[in-house]
């Protein structure tokens, strides 16, 4: 058995101080130190530093060299040994719009790695972003693969794909929506045109989420409020954000805060191969991507993701928003796991919950990272 001493612990609303974390593979009790019997426990000192839940992304496209259309698990481990080192402690590796041969192959190595014994970042399932997009407005995302969303694409990866991007004013899509509902699959909005009256009628259909909101669909406007006014006006919808502070300008992130409440919004990083690697040249689907001090761009013009961590992410949103430690790892920790239906088991710190940890200092510089039990990563 393992306990955790000295931490200031990350509850949902409040933060404990002189509470020790008792756990195995999972987190057997949190009690005051005082309760506690340290004998024949192997104990962690904290030394003052928080405990968070570990960290979630539910929209990542690759780093450290590896993307995961690769559908090389042989690399893809070597990603998921390093990822712990942002705090991310679980993912959802999500695909790009190319032949659904190269996509179902992508999906397949996910669900090994599914099943897969590894120390590293725990794979949960697969996000598939594409090929059921808009042409119109498909940002990275090849145009030439973008086609009419087909149920039978998908049938019989229903195990591994836990959330699908769609544009629903596309031909066919909604009965697509309703029909990955009925499946269970999670379904986000993406890379569309939908005029506000078609995302709500989506939101009604079973959508919960909207895909790196601002980006690649209509902006809000007085006559045409579009997507995010439809998302601001449904509780139940989360919001994904890139926050590199290069796709969404700050007083941006600041306005939709007020507008949905901490409580629905979700860090991702969207983040291609290049990620955690600095500046240079690259590739996304196929397309040359150049890395510089703003960002990651095809020859276009356009994003091609970002190189973002996680960790950035939430020490910049929590500066640009002014929060507290609590509100700062909701978005990565709480909300997806509450849009995933994976609350209780992770994403939280309680009795029962899987012991996914991340120990960080009040700049949230990631410390230590614990994974089903055991430490993964250690900065020292």
């Amino acid at each position: 058995m393992n306990v955790i001493i000295n931490a200031k612990v990350i509850l949902e609303n409040e933060i404990l101080e002189n509470y020790a974390v008792v756990f195995d593979t999972k987190i057997r009790n949190i009690l005051p130190e005082s309760q506690v019997n340290l004998e024949s426990k192997n104990v962690i000192d904290a030394k003052g530093m928080y405990l968070s839940p570990g960290f979630i992304d539910i929209h990542k496209h690759g780093a450290y060299n590896y993307d995961f259309m690769d559908a090389n698990n042989t690399e893809a481990l070597k990603l998921l040994a390093r990822l712990p080192e942002t705090g991310v402690t679980s993912l959802y590796p999500t695909t790009m719009s190319m032949s659904f041969n190269d996509i179902r192959k992508a999906i397949e190595a996910v669900r090994e790695l599914m099943h897969t014994q590894y120390e590293g970042t725990q794979v949960l399932g697969c996000h598939m972003e594409g090929p059921f997009l808009s042409p119109d407005w498909g940002g990275a995302q090849p145009r030439e693969f973008l086609v009419p969303a087909d149920y039978s694409l998908v049938s019989g990866l229903e195990d591994t794909i836990k959330i699908v991007t769609v544009a629903p004013e596309e031909p066919g899509n909604m009965e697509f929506i309703s029909q990955c509902v009925d499946a269970g699959i999670r379904v986000s909005i993406g890379h569309t045109l939908a005029h506000y009256e078609q995302a709500m009628a989506s939101f009604a259909l079973g959508v919960t989420s909207i895909t790196h909101t601002f980006c690649a669909m209509h902006q809000l406007q007085h006559r045409e409020p579009g997507v995010v006014a439809a998302a601001s006006e449904s509780p139940n919808v989360f919001c994904e954000l890139i926050v590199d502070n290069l796709h969404i300008h700050p007083a941006t992130q600041r306005a939709l805060l007020k507008l949905k409440g901490i409580n629905q919004m979700i860090l991702v990083t969207d983040s291609m191969r290049f990620a955690s690697m600095g500046y240079g040249v690259s590739t996304l689907a196929g397309q040359r991507v150049t890395i510089t001090e703003k960002g990651a761009h095809l020859d276009n013009g356009f994003f091609a993701g970002s190189v973002l961590s996680l960790d950035e992410a939430v020490i910049n949103y929590k500066r640009n928003n002014n929060l507290s430690m609590c509100d700062a790892i909701k978005p990565v920790t709480r909300n997806p796991a509450i849009l995933m239906g994976i609350y209780g088991r992770k994403g939280t710190l309680s009795s029962g919950s899987d012991a996914d940890f991340v120990l960080i200092d009040e700049n949230i510089n990631v410390q230590k990272t614990i994974i089903a039990g055991k430490t993964v990563f250690d900065k020292k």
